[in-house]
Formats: structure tokens, C-alpha cells, sequence
């Protein structure tokens, strides 16, 4: 998957969390730990991707000496 599609998901996933802040605690099925825990894994999937992503770029470098 190209560099740009990787970071447009990652956007993606953290717009949808970030919306869900915003209207998980007005739905009484909801609420705040809802909005809480759905952040929270988005934030850690992220993260996790992000890592993998870096070192994917570190290992494809290569030195000419």
C-alpha cells in the first residue's frame, strides 16, 4: 500500500475517534466510556501502525559505504 494511502486511513481513523468524542456522549446507548474506549483504540491502533510504518522506512534504507 503506498506511503500516502497508509497516512490517509490513519487520518481517517482518528477523525472518526475524534467525532465520536462529540456524539457518543449525547447517545444515551452510548456515552462516555463508549467515546472513551473507542478513542482510546483508535489512538493505540494508530500509534501501533505508525511504528510499523517507520520501521518498514528504516529497514528499506540502505547505506553505501
Amino acid at each position: 500500500m503506498k506511503l500516502e494511502t497508509q497516512l490517509l486511513s490513519l487520518s481517517e481513523r482518528l477523525k472518526d475517534a475524534v467525532n465520536i468524542t462529540y456524539t457518543a456522549p449525547l447517545d444515551k446507548n452510548q456515552g462516555y466510556p463508549f467515546a472513551t474506549g473507542y478513542a482510546k483504540s483508535a489512538m493505540q491502533g494508530v500509534i501501533e501502525d505508525l511504528e510499523r510504518m517507520m520501521q518498514q522506512i528504516n529497514e528499506s534504507q540502505t547505506i553505501d559505504f
